[in-house]
């Protein structure tokens, strides 16, 4: 796996992996730098990993719902995700590293964690399917876009994951409801 660190880069693409249960490659023009597995049918579970280590990242709770992230192993949170009522959220490092997490939907799905002066480190774009005729439902594919400050490097490919996942929750949550609403109208 390749390290964002060492190997700078600034266009990146999440795609599948084609291995179930879904299984996500962040890749770039000199190989993957991360990747994301579902660990549960729901997809609140989910393995990151990294050039600099593996994670775990957890969604909890309905009312008043937190995201978790671990190292693998650990019962000590590394990171929680608050999601604000507005949908956009902060993501609390215990080192006291925060990033704000702004939803952009002006073409589809995506969204930016952004640092302290509001500017984005990881943008990410997704696309449905695999192609524009793909009858798929899911996102398949993401578009990431990357700072390329040095001092921005650090997490970055921990950042791009995490936007994955909040990308993909975001998706299956509005996906169901209108799974929901169909039903209930038939």
């Amino acid at each position: 796996m390749k390290s964002l660190s060492v190997q700078p880069c600034v266009l990146l693409a999440w795609r599948r992996s084609g291995s179930i249960p879904p299984d996500f490659e962040l890749q770039g023009p000199h190989g993957v730098y991360a990747t994301l597995t579902f660990l549960d049918a729901e997809r609140s579970l989910a393995r990151i990993r990294t050039a600099e280590g593996t994670w775990t990242v957890k969604h909890l709770g309905l009312l008043n719902p937190v995201i978790t992230l671990r190292e693998e192993g650990s019962d000590a949170n590394l990171a929680i995700f608050h999601p604000h009522a507005l949908r956009h959220g902060k993501l609390q490092f215990e080192d006291g590293a925060v990033f704000d997490w702004a939803w952009l939907h002006q073409a589809g799905p995506g969204g930016a964690f952004l640092d302290g002066a509001g500017r984005p480190l990881v943008h990410l774009q997704a696309h449905l399917g695999r192609e524009l005729t793909s009858p798929s439902t899911d996102l398949e594919t993401c578009d990431v876009d990357l700072d390329m400050n040095p001092a921005a490097h650090y997490r970055q490919a921990l950042l791009a994951a995490l936007g994955w996942y909040l990308l993909q929750l975001d998706h299956l949550k509005t996906r169901d409801e209108a799974a929901a609403e169909t039903a209930l109208r038939l």
